[in-house]
């Protein structure tokens, strides 16, 4: 036995609003991500940004600019007032920053890589009253202009050449890697992402002294690195030179000391040896001078000595 309930008209404005509560957050969240990509902006050290703002109400008389960059310590870039009424402008903005008051546009010269931020746009209408406030939030990328890093990668066949070329700081957006040998066009790479790209040669498609260049071209710069192509075993060979070269100069020096060494000791030998021949040939000990005068001395001292000394007489008595 099957139970059927009718749905109540409570019911199906319930589900009415829940499908408009649907609708406007899909269509709200499409406008964000709209709205994120116009107010993200991305250029290369050294080139001019230009960073939009609001419009003031078409009704404004008077109004207020403040331009300011959010970090640790929020920092005022420009603030201006405008009266149109009377055709008055006052304001400043600090060093590479100029404002357009007719755009309200902000200008950022030679930028560099510590201009990346957020920032913000706050206009208020101050005449005719009540004041109006409506700020722009925008984000600022800027990459480090700096050449690639290309270097040679390990490989396990002489005959291919594999090399790496990358960039730091740079985005998907700002990057593209291009491969060049002198006299021969452009290269194909075997991979390439945003960060790097890497490059493969096989003979007999390279040879020694082979120029190949890695341009990084990014925002409207390009920079560029070269390196020269020499074969894996020349390299080694050259490295096996230099060490051969250096064991040498450490066996010279030991073989040089050694022979001094061993000259000092023949010398001293040879002394040694001739002394000891002249004292077996001689047979008796050679005084100097001056011992033979003590030795000399000493021993007439001693005859002296046994002269002066008194005799004694035995008596025998015979009973």
């Amino acid at each position: 036995m099957f139970l059927h309930r009718s749905v109540t008209h409570s019911e199906h404005i319930d589900m009415f609003f829940k499908w408009i509560t649907n609708c406007v957050l899909f269509f709200t969240l499409i406008y964000l991500m709209h709205t994120d990509a116009e107010n993200n902006f991305r250029t290369a050290e050294g080139e001019i940004v230009s960073l939009p703002c609001h419009s003031p109400p078409k009704d404004s008389v008077q109004v207020s600019v403040e331009w300011t960059k959010h970090s640790a310590s929020s920092t005022t870039i420009c603030k201006w007032s405008i009266k149109n009424n009377v055709g008055s402008i006052i304001g400043e903005c600090i060093p590479r920053f100029k404002f357009n008051y007719k755009s309200f546009i902000l200008s950022i010269e030679n930028v560099q890589f510590s201009d990346s931020g957020t920032y913000s746009c706050k206009i208020t209408r101050v005449i005719p009253p009540p004041s109006i406030d409506d700020t722009t939030n925008l984000t600022l990328q800027v990459a480090r202009k700096s050449c690639p890093d290309l270097q040679k990668l390990n490989s396990s066949n002489d005959s291919c050449i594999h090399l790496l070329c990358s960039m730091e700081g740079l985005t998907s957006e700002l990057v593209n890697f291009t491969w060049s040998r002198e006299g021969h066009g452009s290269l194909h790479p075997f991979t390439s992402n945003a960060m790097n790209s890497e490059l493969r040669l096989c003979k007999p498609d390279w040879s020694d002294g082979d120029k190949v260049t890695c341009y990084a071209n990014y925002s409207s710069t390009q920079t560029q690195r070269s390196i020269q192509l020499t074969s894996q075993k020349d390299s080694y060979r050259g490295s096996d030179r230099t060490l051969f070269m250096k064991i040498t100069d450490v066996q010279l020096l030991i073989i040089s000391c050694s022979a001094a060494a061993g000259l000092i000791l023949c010398i001293l030998l040879t002394a040694v040896i001739c002394k000891c021949r002249k004292r077996e040939e001689n047979g008796s000990i050679v005084f100097t001078n001056k011992v033979y005068e003590n030795f000399s001395f000493a021993m007439s001292r001693q005859n002296t000595q046994s002269n002066n000394k008194p005799q004694t007489e035995e008596c025998i008595y015979e009973n």
